[in-house]
């Protein structure tokens, strides 16, 4: 192996804030036991609403990672990336090299023998900024570390107010405001946005996630603050969004951007969409891209699918109507990326892909090659037959190459079962092919 292939830029250029504000060293890095949290010596997170941004890029395993890097080593927190590869995904490693202007050979002049880097020379180009878990949507994969809307559900759904969090014990608190968790108010420390605006003449792309970004009104502020100070134009901002709302105000900001790319959360349409999304209103939501689709050129926009054990077989029904009925004209209208933009939901391991029983796995994956056959057979151009390709290959050979169903199929059933009957939802009607397998 060479050091290439393990090299990626992240542990050089980026930063990236938990919603609990704590750092971590990548998004990707959020399936391993620490879920990827940059500590200190004491076992505590670095964290944004305490500590300095800058300490953070010196710490341990910081360090450790990058001369891995250096070496060809792959580190417990780049697993995701790897196991990606192996299985013929398009790993964010990949395509962060693509990225980014910033060779194996620069990260080797700019870092020291213990791993570390001279901060003041080595600037954060690119920061990952998830501002607190505020949002308005409870998806099925998600939980309430990421979303509030999920406390109701989550008291009912576990019988308790508390959940576990990168940094302990996080309890759901009853409030004038209704349920909240005070550990998700990192964004009202000033210091932040003091050394986040510090920097901004460096910052290349910032990611904006959350949370739903759309709904947090310091994000606004953010961007507003980049415009006065006439940095806006050199910078790439990054979104994913719900797209249960398009204020007409973010509109107009990202006239000022150098250019604006939005990941809109889509997993499929009608009933699937709701059902994963809930409680999410297609119809509104649609109406949302429908306006995207139509917004200036400097402004990219691309259907981000979380690939699931409830919709990877709808997936297929949705890629057929993306390319055939959504009319859409610039949404997913990259040579590369023409039909979708997808990523598999590693976790939680009940909703892995993995988890569905063979005879449905084998099904699905005839589906795919189906799909492909139709997409081939109808026109399109060899770039979009390629991606048809890449797509059916990448799911079903990470579908198909392990199987959680002995260890998860029945905390899939009981967890599936309880949020239909606490949200009066049903899987019968959105994977009716699953019913003779529940238990």
């Amino acid at each position: 192996m060479s050091n290439c292939d393990t090299f990626c830029p992240i542990p050089w250029i980026f930063q990236a804030v938990r919603a609990n504000g704590d750092m971590r060293v990548c998004c990707q890095a959020n399936v391993t036991k620490n879920k990827g949290v940059i500590r200190k010596s004491d076992g505590g997170a670095f964290n944004a609403g305490d500590d300095v941004l800058q300490e953070s890029r010196n710490a341990d395993m910081m360090k450790a990672m990058r001369l891995n890097m250096l070496n060809g080593i792959w580190s417990e927190e780049c697993g995701r990336c790897k196991r990606e590869e192996e299985n013929g995904l398009v790993s964010r490693r990949s395509y962060e090299n693509e990225h980014w202007n910033y060779t194996i050979e620069q990260a080797r002049n700019e870092t020291f023998q213990d791993g570390s880097i001279d901060t003041d020379k080595t600037h954060v180009r690119y920061y990952d900024l998830r501002f607190g878990n505020f949002c308005n949507l409870k998806c099925r994969m998600c939980g309430p570390t990421d979303s509030s809307a999920w406390y109701d559900d989550w008291i009912e759904l576990k019988g308790t107010n508390q959940f576990n969090d990168t940094s302990g014990p996080v309890t759901i608190h009853k409030t004038n405001r209704g349920l909240h968790a005070y550990e998700f108010d990192w964004p009202n420390y000033e210091p932040f946005w003091e050394q986040l605006e510090a920097n901004a003449h460096n910052i290349e792309h910032v990611y904006f996630a959350g949370g739903e970004p759309m709904l947090i009104d310091r994000h606004y502020d953010f961007l507003q603050k980049c415009i006065d100070l006439g940095v806006a134009k050199n910078m790439i901002v990054e979104y994913n969004t719900n797209m249960s709302t398009l204020p007409p105000r973010v509109a107009k900001m990202w006239e000022k951007f150098g250019a604006v790319r939005v990941g809109a959360s889509i997993d499929g349409m009608s009933e699937v969409f709701e059902y994963q999304r809930y409680p999410a209103k297609w119809e509104k939501t649609l109406k949302n891209l429908r306006i995207l689709d139509d917004m200036p050129e400097n402004i990219q926009s691309w259907l981000a699918l979380t690939v699931t054990a409830y919709n990877v077989d709808h997936m297929v029904d949705f890629m057929m109507w993306k390319l055939r009925d959504s009319g859409f004209s610039r949404i997913n209208s990259t040579k590369r990326r023409p039909i979708l933009t997808h990523h598999v939901a590693h976790h939680p391991p009940h909703l892995n892909v993995r988890v569905l029983p063979d005879d449905e796995k084998k099904r699905i994956t005839k589906r795919f090659d189906n799909f492909v056959q139709w997409v081939n057979g109808n026109d399109y151009p060899q770039h979009t037959v390629k991606q048809a390709k890449d797509i059916a290959h990448g799911v079903c050979k990470y579908m198909n190459s392990d199987s959680y169903y002995d260890e998860y199929w029945d905390e899939f059933c009981n967890y599936t079962k309880s949020l239909d009957r606490i949200r009066n939802q049903s899987i019968d009607h959105i994977a009716p092919k699953l019913k003779d397998y529940m238990i």
